[in-house]
């Protein structure tokens, strides 16, 4: 059965400077489809472009989207996706809201009674818990008639259609939240701005997205996707909150990407958005060239942790390691996929290859705390003082 991709012709700027120019990473997403990530050459945003409008994308939503990606589920306990109407969906859908409900409980550090707005609530399943366990007032935006439908049986003011479209009246909230909805917006400047809007003046806003220094799995392959327009940074989605009048307040980088904001007190409706300027990314050294780099090198190595893991001999794929580790690296991974190789090398008797990688580390252009580990390690697997020496 052929499934209909929505046509990406839309070129755009990058969502968060204006600017057009970048550094491809990426030509592929999900499913073989073809997805053009670039990095922007002013401020280091991943984003899509060309893109499909947003109709399409609408469309796209309504129509094809639940065929390529599969039918909705959830990891249970068990470790196997279970689908609404499976003897594991209650479970599974226990494993993944009731950490989320709690994480948002503890961002936001929610008081009873509290009025919570989430964008894509789904089935509301995350804030029937928060209400269960903080006694907060739900309320959701919801697209799918379906889940919309099913989050109003829960007893959440759920409204059904999309942001831009939602009007509470004189209502705002004590807190705003979403998770993994940020990236598939067209618009996030934008939608930050109307939110703004909705949210009390000591209010919070409580965002999940996947966070590009931790991609997950293969880059082309599973990281990127055709609807995930936008993929953030935890210099970037901060960046991007300040110029629609928030000031973060906590930034949580780990595997996925948490940012908390309240509003900017001393700017007014009338100065916004902010111009765009570099000092809103902070401190940092996360130019184009320093992302870019990393994402290519993480393509690489794990492309090769995938062939290790499928049984591929380890021996057999280090030097093609040892290329890569001269490379900079994001932190976690690269400690990842050294830990993978030097444990089934030592497992195969491979001591040589495997402290060969431990001081391709050593000798490697990444973090001095991480260095002076492995080396630590080598010498305990029995690297030569000579190669200690050499490695410094």
């Amino acid at each position: 059965m052929t499934l209909e991709i929505p046509d990406a012709n839309d070129a755009v700027p990058c969502p968060l400077c204006g600017d057009h120019e970048g550094a491809v990473v990426g030509e592929k997403g999900r499913f073989g489809m073809p997805v053009r990530n670039v990095c922007c050459a002013t401020c280091a945003t991943v984003y899509v472009s060309p893109r499909p409008t947003a109709a399409a994308m609408a469309e796209y939503y309504r129509s094809t989207y639940r065929k390529h990606y599969g039918a909705v589920g959830y990891i249970g306990p068990d470790g196997q996706r279970a689908a609404p109407g499976d003897s594991g969906y209650e479970a599974a859908l226990q494993q993944w809201h009731g950490p989320q409900a709690d994480n948002a409980l503890l961002l936001g550090e929610t008081r009873k009674g509290a009025s919570v707005l989430e964008v894509g609530c789904r089935h509301g399943r995350t804030l029937e818990l928060m209400r269960e366990r903080r006694g907060i007032l739900p309320f959701g935006i919801e697209p799918g008639e379906t889940e919309a439908e099913e989050a109003r049986r829960a007893g959440i003011d759920c409204f059904t259609g999309a942001l831009e479209d939602y009007e509470p009246g004189s209502r705002r909230f004590d807190q705003i939240q979403w998770f993994h909805v940020l990236e598939h917006v067209h618009e996030p400047l934008q939608a930050l701005l109307k939110l703004r809007r909705l949210l009390e003046p000591e209010g919070r806003m409580i965002i999940e997205v996947p966070n590009v220094y931790e991609p997950y799995g293969s880059l082309e392959g599973n990281f990127f996707q055709n609807v995930h327009l936008v993929s953030y940074s935890p210099r970037t989605l901060p960046a991007l909150l300040r110029r629609a009048g928030f000031e973060p307040t906590r930034v949580v980088d780990g595997g996925a990407l948490f940012v908390v904001a309240r509003l900017n007190p001393h700017v007014s409706a009338a100065e916004l958005p902010l111009p765009y300027s570099p000092a809103l990314l902070g401190e940092s050294a996360d130019d184009t060239s320093w992302v870019a780099t990393r994402l290519g090198n993480y393509a690489n190595l794990e492309q090769l942790a995938e062939l290790c893991r499928a049984g591929r001999a380890p021996e057999e794929l280090a030097p093609m390691v040892l290329r890569c580790l001269r490379f900079p690296a994001f932190t976690s991974h690269l400690l990842d996929v050294c830990a993978l190789f030097v444990e089934r090398l030592v497992a195969r008797g491979q001591l040589d290859p495997a402290i060969a990688v431990l001081l391709a580390v050593v000798n490697g252009p990444h973090p001095a705390e991480v260095r002076a580990e492995f080396r630590t390690f080598a010498g305990r697997l029995g690297a030569l003082p000579e190669q200690l020496a050499a490695a410094g």
